[in-house]
């Protein structure tokens, strides 16, 4: 790819995550109230999932990474395996904001660190 298709791909990338990010802030708010609605489970991974695959298009691992994980827990969760509890909704939480941050390197063109593997393990999903 040229430069300027990769600098207009990462663009759009970054206004249409984050537009994403910030509907999930106030998605993870009503599901931590709400663990088990299954409209709002769905939403929540459709937003890891979104931001999963055009990060990985743009060869961000770490935060494909990320989003995976927290993309395990709540597939186990839609699948009734596990009752989402305050810790992984914790974890979900500081995913986002780790995820948020990612997004400013990327625009910054900062290299992105690996997640914090504490984070990642509290993102593990654990049968109810």
């Amino acid at each position: 790819m040229n430069a300027p298709f990769d600098l207009e791909l990462r663009q759009d990338f970054l206004v249409e995550a984050g537009e994403l990010l910030e509907r999930l802030s106030e998605q993870l708010v009503a599901l931590e109230a709400s663990p088990r609605d299954s409209e709002l489970l769905n939403a929540v991974f459709r937003a890891f999932h979104t931001v999963k695959g055009g990060a990985g298009f743009l060869t961000l691992e770490p935060m494909v990474l990320l989003c995976h994980h927290a993309e395990d827990l709540l597939n186990e969760a839609r699948n009734g395996k596990v009752a989402l509890d305050a810790n992984h909704m914790d974890a979900l939480l500081q995913g986002l904001d780790l995820l948020n941050d990612m997004m400013a390197a990327v625009s910054a063109g900062t290299p992105l660190a690996t997640p914090p593997p504490a984070l990642l393990n509290s993102l593990w999903p654990r049968a109810a």
